[in-house]
């Protein structure tokens, strides 16, 4: 009896011991069939009673979240479902369906290697790769729970971001309320928010163990400077009384909204009309419509939308003019939003005069959008202290009745100076691999043979660690998704004016700055300061005492560290030259 009892408590150690050993190992998320979730564990391994779980978000209505901590997808072992050969277990996307000629995902991408359990998670009713994906990126928790009890509406599906999902944190506050299961076995957190709470709209994460998000910066050019003349056809304070149908003389003024400004729809500048007095229907029908409309811009008709409208055959080649005073002002930027019909103009050419008879061609816009979109021309500064300055716009290239082109919120802005702003994004990595210690790096989101990090059914990919210098770090005149670049003196330049690029990611920014490089880097090396700190001491020779034997600490070129490099490195010992 007693012999019996032993055995039973051997097995339950066993059991217990067992499920310790299970861990979600890599993850791939938001790639449709690229999807996985890799598992390790003992060989051989029962996974019964086992589920894995992916907590998100609900629903979010304005600034607040609601239905945050609820069950987005999950996926049941089944008894039979057991650890591989080689401890790997892999759940992934089965893919495109060749059953369904509507799916074309393709199939799974990766090779898993032939010891690890490879197993599919099958297809919603639709029969779509795409149908089973798992949201990203988001803030999302994964767990490897025991005995499930919760919700199953999520099983081998798509999650469709939670709606109708078991809610876990009924309060919305960062704490699971409900927990259905006995047992968390392993769990990890892929973050999109950069902090210790999420951003407004977005959901709580539910592991101590978290990593990401993943950073990108990018550079937003701004141009700010003053107002001279702006036309925005949206106030009765815009000029332009309909006229007479006979009266082809009177031109079609348009007062600036802002500034100071005059318009002239008639094809120059104010002085003559498009066409002969016996055309009745004028420069108006030219421009479009009747009469202008009750807020003060042209239209097709008075429900039209406020803008100036070009309209028809009628305007082929002709022009409109703006005039605006330029004295004592240098420089000039013009922004303005236009559209076009099917049939409409398809050219804009623009030119500029200090007298309204001499004109010079500048800026020719073919690339007119079926919706109202911004364009800008060329900075100018021709026009720089001109007293009576003229922009001509003239339009070619419609031969329809019924096509246009429309103008609106036309902006001359004086002295104009450019800004520069970084703008850093966070978002939720699409790749997590474990490294031995257990923390999780974010992994390289390629496909591509080669660049790819992932190793789904086989050892992770550790993450690799590089320095200023290292030939591996990847070219400074190039961006790339790691920290630090090959040319010691360069990265050590960049770094100093900017630490993203040495802590973090050597981007298009870094790459900008590194053109500075070779103005800054032209005095003698220091090879042996191997901590770019300036100096070559303690920190340098313990750094090289560290690599030796192996490449990073060679300042003789042979390839390995050595006698000759310390030999080297304590010739130059002190301050760098």
């Amino acid at each position: 009896m007693r012999f019996i009892t032993m055995m039973g408590t051997a097995a339950l150690t066993m059991t217990a011991a067992t499920y310790a050993d299970l861990k979600l190992n890599e993850i791939r998320t938001g790639s449709f069939n690229a999807e996985y979730i890799e598992i390790s564990g003992a060989p051989g391994e029962s996974l019964a009673g086992v589920t894995v779980i992916a907590i998100g978000d609900g629903v979010s209505s304005g600034t607040a979240i609601t239905g945050t901590g609820v069950v987005e997808w999950i996926y049941r072992f089944a008894a039979t479902d057991v650890i591989g050969s080689n401890g790997y277990l892999v759940l992934h996307n089965p893919g495109q369906n060749p059953a369904n000629a509507a799916d074309t995902s393709g199939t799974f991408p990766f090779t898993i290697d032939a010891g690890a359990t490879d197993l599919p998670w099958g297809y919603q009713a639709s029969g779509l790769a795409a149908d089973t994906q798992i949201e990203s990126p988001d803030n999302i928790t994964f767990m490897l729970v025991r005995d499930f009890t919760g919700t199953d509406t999520y099983q081998t599906r798509a999650p469709n971001s939670g709606a109708g999902g078991q809610d876990l944190d009924t309060d919305d506050n960062g704490t699971l309320d409900i927990t259905p299961w006995s047992a968390i076995l392993d769990s990890v957190a892929f973050k999109e928010t950069n902090g210790a709470v999420p951003a407004v709209g977005q959901d709580w994460w539910y592991s101590a163990n978290t990593f990401g998000p993943y950073v990108s910066r990018t550079v937003v050019s701004a141009t700010t400077g003053t107002i001279v003349a702006a036309w925005d056809f949206q106030t009765t304070t815009t000029g332009g009384t309909a006229v007479a149908a006979a009266d082809t003389a009177q031109p079609r003024v348009f007062t600036a909204n802002f500034g100071t400004g005059t318009l002239f729809a008639d094809g120059t500048n104010g002085s003559a009309s498009w066409v002969s007095a016996a055309t009745a229907t004028r420069e108006l029908n030219a421009f479009g419509g009747t009469a202008v409309n009750a807020t003060g811009g042209m239209a097709t008709s008075t429900s039209s939308p406020a803008s100036l409208a070009l309209v028809n055959s009628t305007a082929n080649g002709k022009s409109v003019v703006f005039k605006f005073p330029m004295a004592s002002i240098l420089g000039l930027n013009v922004n303005y939003a236009t559209q076009r019909t099917s049939t409409g103009f398809t050219t804009q050419q623009w030119a500029w005069s200090i007298d309204g008879t001499s004109w010079t061609d500048i800026d020719a816009i073919t690339t007119l959008p079926s919706s109202f979109a911004l364009k800008s021309l060329a900075p100018l500064t021709a026009l720089d202290s001109a007293v009576d300055a003229y922009l001509r716009m003239t339009v070619t290239g419609n031969t329809s009745a019924a096509g246009n082109n429309r103008l609106d919120n036309v902006v001359m802005l004086s002295n104009p100076v450019t800004s520069d702003t970084i703008v850093t994004t966070y978002a939720g990595p699409i790749i997590g691999i474990r490294q031995a210690n257990s923390t999780w790096f974010i992994g390289s989101s390629s496909v591509v043979a080669g660049t790819s990090q992932d190793t789904p059914g086989a050892a992770n990919y550790e993450a690799p660690t590089y320095t200023c210098g290292d030939p591996n770090a990847g070219d400074c005149a190039v961006a790339h998704g790691n920290p630090f670049c090959a040319d010691a003196c360069c990265c050590a330049y960049v770094g100093g004016l900017d630490p993203f690029c040495t802590t973090v990611r050597w981007d298009a920014i870094c790459v900008t700055k590194a053109a500075d490089c070779a103005a800054n880097c032209s005095s003698a090396p220091c090879p042996a300061d191997l901590n770019l700190d300036g100096v070559v001491g303690g920190a340098d020779l313990g750094f090289l005492l560290g690599a030796w034997n192996g490449p990073d600490g060679d300042l003789n070129g042979d390839g390995t560290t050595s006698g000759a490099d310390l030999g080297a490195l304590l010739g130059a010992w002190g301050n760098c030259p």
